[in-house]
């Protein structure tokens, strides 16, 4: 089962030329053709692989507009590749502006990029659903939880 990912309005022709500004070259017909339908778009809830052992999910794409401020501003995000998606956890997907491969960035793992897909076509088909009752933790899995008080501020 795929994941629905609605349409968006297409990004702008000087959003598009500030961003290959930005990665130093031509965006990919693939990726052009994506952000023309989905750019900036939130998919329903997801989950997808992450190497062996992690997954993670897109919260939302990123508009072609923002991805230049990603490239510019985030410190240590890779160099020449466009920010693709953003996982709601600081880390982000992107695709190498060479390969047109699909990458993890996890924000916290230096030189730990994980490519997820070989083409965006295949990233995308790779989104799952997102099961919350299909998630288990093992008894003394989770050691303490913090929940922000201003989540729900009083109980039923």
């Amino acid at each position: 089962m795929t994941v629905a990912i609605p349409p968006m309005p297409e990004p702008l022709k000087d959003d598009i030329a500030r961003l290959e500004e930005a990665i130093g070259g031509t965006l990919p017909l693939e990726y052009l053709e994506f952000v023309r339908t989905h750019n900036g778009a939130t998919p329903e809830s997801n989950s997808m692989p992450i190497g062996s052992d992690n997954e993670s999910g897109v919260r939302c794409f990123v508009p072609v507009a923002e991805a230049v401020s990603i490239v510019s501003e985030i410190k240590d995000f890779p160099r020449g590749t466009i920010p693709l998606a953003e996982d709601g956890c600081g880390n982000y997907f992107y695709v190498g502006l060479r390969s047109g491969s699909v990458f993890f960035w996890d924000h916290e793992i230096a030189d730990g990029d994980t490519k997820v897909a070989s083409t965006l076509a295949e990233f995308v088909s790779a989104l799952e659903p997102f099961d919350g009752s299909a998630v288990k933790l093992a008894p003394g899995q989770v050691i303490y939880a913090w929940v922000d008080p201003s989540f729900k501020p009083e109980f039923d």
